[in-house]
């Protein structure tokens, strides 16, 4: 039986960051309604998705080509939560199409619920290591901070 790999936070802040850094920038071009903004923050999450794939398949799947197809589902894996991580602010620009929110307004719930899951993150990993609630809190406040660094950069570029 394969041994279960851990949950790979690192893909999930990553891809969270990338995610947010698309919605802050593409929210800039009015001619790009939310939809369309929430589908490229998603898409280029996957091409990174992808090439982390491939990257990891280089770096052990050609010194053994027998074991690629193994070592390809293993990264498949391995890489999905910078997708997953990506999703949270996707998905948060779509509110405007359940609701009457400006796609401006939706890029900064966009920005909000980024913040929040690289928060939670950061107290998931805090639990996976056992620590406690305090150094649990200080994970999770350098997570958001990248996060907020993003909206910073949202403002900037408005």
């Amino acid at each position: 039986m394969e041994k279960q790999e851990e949950t790979n936070y690192s893909g999930a802040i990553y891809g969270t960051i990338v995610s947010m850094a698309v919605i802050a920038t593409s929210a800039k071009d009015p001619s790009l309604g939310p939809v369309l903004i929430a589908f490229w923050a998603a898409i280029t999450a996957f091409i990174f998705w992808l090439a982390h794939v491939y990257s990891d398949i280089v770096a052990e799947g050609y010194a053994r080509p027998r074991e690629a197809g193994k070592i390809a589902r293993r990264a498949l894996r391995r890489e999905w939560p910078l997708v997953q991580g990506a999703m949270i602010p996707s998905i948060a620009m779509l509110l405007t199409v359940v609701t009457p929110m400006s796609t401006d307004s939706a890029s900064w719930v966009a920005m909000g619920a980024g913040v929040v899951v690289l928060f939670g993150t950061g107290l998931l990993i805090g639990a996976r290591d056992e620590m406690g609630w305090s150094r649990r809190i200080v994970i999770g406040s350098i997570n958001a901070c990248f996060g907020l660094l993003i909206v910073a950069l949202k403002v900037w570029v408005h």
